[in-house]
């Protein structure tokens, strides 16, 4: 499976999937960012399942990640992935803070 491409990332929340960054897949590779954050990292795709390990970095006023404040959190992100949607559980390095992603995929790269 090929993941390449441009996507949008929401969280899980109490009140309902809320969107959080733009994700960009390539060949193994990740990147995204918000307004509050930017994520770099690696992803590998067996078949249909997909783990990321990724760091969340904070820029500006400190915010709470994964339940602690922190410049910055390692993530490792699974799920089973498909073309264009799917849903991953991610927990960080510490096991002790699980949340639900969601990505969308919104193009391919040109």
């Amino acid at each position: 499976m090929n993941l390449n491409g441009v996507w949008k990332v929401e969280l899980l929340t109490m009140y309902d999937w809320e969107p959080r960054a733009t994700g960009f897949f390539r060949d193994g590779s990740y990147w995204g960012a918000s307004s509050e954050h930017y994520a770099v990292g690696s992803y590998v795709v067996d078949g249909t399942r997909f783990v990321a390990d990724i760091r969340l970095i904070s820029h500006g006023k400190s915010r709470a990640l994964f339940g602690k404040k922190a410049e910055h959190i390692d993530i490792t992100i699974e799920a089973e992935a498909a073309d264009d949607k799917f849903t991953a559980t991610a927990k960080d390095k510490h096991g002790a803070h699980l949340v639900q992603y969601k990505f969308t995929k919104l193009g391919d790269w040109p």
